[in-house]
């Protein structure tokens, strides 16, 4: 049992009790909101006489109940900030967080949203990680997300003291939401600002607003919200209590969800006739060297490459539909399947369907799978491929390497007149008369000219690239 200290004593012992003394009664109503079963009564510290402070809870979300409580308090006029475990047990103290700085009076909550307990059927608030600080210094009101100073928002100026609350928010249309509120007194009057979820999803500290019907000269407040989805406004005027309500804003409608709690009881189980199957109980796996290769190298050595690219072409269009590779060395061994496959085209959309070897010409032979124009460059790229060598350093056998080649674009010529000349001679002429009417009986006489025309043409070619 703790002793009660002298001074206390001394108090007690007063017949009557008088300011000089100290001994006056003095009431402020503080009204927390929390948890049940989630009081708390033991000081924060003893070192200092606090003035007032206030005290905010923490379940975000994946956590089955409450797990911390956070309190700000102001110490000689120094507002600090201390965090405690729960369950609220012995076991875990009150620790110091850090320092606010000088206030006149402060206030703590979370914001969050709200969620139905399935397992209990009631709402609890899942809030954020940290919580908001509400401070007044040098009568200006101002907030602040936890330790972030440096975006402190001012919400009003000529505060006497002040009081925090988290509204309640419907989980149906978040955007009927009473949010994050703050009350505080200015002149006796009741005002408040609250930050809101907008109809975007956003969230904005909203405008002040006057609690009008509590009117003047209130001396303490106390923002408070109640189980009905409603939010008071408590004050102390004149040695009364008074208390406003908001409307309900239903957190989820208010209905109540079903729920179905399910349990298992005499459970039978039949098992149907089992048809027995014998399998195979022994698995192997063999392998041979089908290609092997044993290389010796020595450098300088000269490699297999494509010595030039010839095109399959057609007897009509200006398309060709395969290329013929002629390689620097003989190719040995088989081209199966798989090889076409692998070869590449840069054209888009054609492919390799088929290869061969003609030894004659020492060429590898690629079809494609479409006609291509003549006027279009191709590079063509034939992969590492083991079943196909060459002989090299002698008889050592090496295997056909990555090969690429390019098939140049071609050009068709169209011929058109160009430099024409002409040049004209008299070759011979001819007079004769024709019929005609003359004063003086002269003949009528035609004039015959023939004349030779030596013309020279030449025909100039012009491509089908474009200019």
């Amino acid at each position: 049992m703790r002793s009660i200290p002298i001074a206390l004593k001394e108090k007690l012992a007063n017949r009557f009790k008088v300011e000089n003394t100290n001994s006056m009664a003095n009431l402020r109503v503080v009204a927390t909101q929390t948890s049940v079963n989630s009081l708390l009564s033991e000081p924060i510290h003893e070192d200092i006489a606090p003035a007032f402070g206030d005290v905010a809870v923490r379940q975000t979300a994946g956590e089955s109940d409450l797990s911390l409580a956070y309190a700000i308090c102001l110490d000689d006029g120094v507002a600090k900030v201390y965090k405690r475990k729960f369950p609220a047990g012995m076991e875990f103290p009150w620790e110091y967080q850090w320092t606010l700085g000088a206030a006149t009076d402060v206030a703590i909550e979370f914001n969050g949203v709200w969620k139905m307990n399935a397992e209990k059927e009631w709402y609890y608030l899942q809030t954020e990680e940290y919580p908001y600080i509400f401070y007044v210094r040098s009568g200006n009101l101002y907030v602040q997300s936890w330790t972030n100073s440096d975006n402190a928002s001012l919400l009003a100026s000529g505060v006497s003291q002040i009081s925090a609350c988290k509204g309640w928010q419907s989980s149906v249309e978040p955007d009927l939401d009473q949010g994050l509120i703050i009350g505080y007194l200015k002149s006796g009057s009741v005002y408040y600002r609250a930050l809101c979820c907008q109809e975007n999803g956003s969230y904005v500290w909203e405008a002040e607003h006057e609690v009008a019907t509590l009117g003047t000269g209130n001396t303490t407040l106390s923002v408070i919200r109640t189980n009905d989805f409603r939010i008071g406004f408590l004050t102390q005027n004149n040695g009364r209590m008074l208390l406003t309500l908001t409307h309900r804003n239903y957190a989820g409608m208010s209905v109540r969800p079903e729920t179905v709690h399910i349990n298992a009881s005499n459970v039978k189980m039949w098992i149907s006739d089992i048809n027995e199957l014998d399998t195979l109980n022994k698995e192997c796996a063999s392998g041979n060297t089908a290609y092997p290769y044993v290389l010796l190298d020595e450098p300088d050595t000269v490699e297999i490459s494509v010595a030039s690219v010839e095109k399959l072409n057609r007897d009509t269009g200006f398309v060709c539909y395969g290329f013929k590779l002629h390689l620097t060395k003989p190719l040995y061994g088989n081209i199966d399947s798989g090889f076409p496959i692998k070869c590449t085209l840069s054209v888009s959309g054609v492919t390799v369907t088929s290869a061969s070897y003609d030894s004659e010409g020492q060429a590898l032979v690629l079809y494609t799978s479409t006609d291509i124009r003549r006027t279009v460059a191709v590079t063509i790229t034939m992969p590492e491929y083991r079943s196909l060598w060459y002989y090299k350093l002698g008889l050592q056998r090496w295997f056909l390497p990555t090969l690429s080649a390019v098939a140049a674009a071609e050009t068709m010529d169209y011929f058109t007149f160009g430099n024409e000349t002409a040049g004209i001679s008299i070759a011979s002429t001819g007079a004769w008369i024709d019929e005609a009417l003359f004063t003086q009986c002269f003949h009528p006489a035609h004039t015959a000219v023939i004349a030779v025309v030596a013309s020279s043409i030449s025909l100039q070619p012009v491509s089908t690239l474009p200019i």
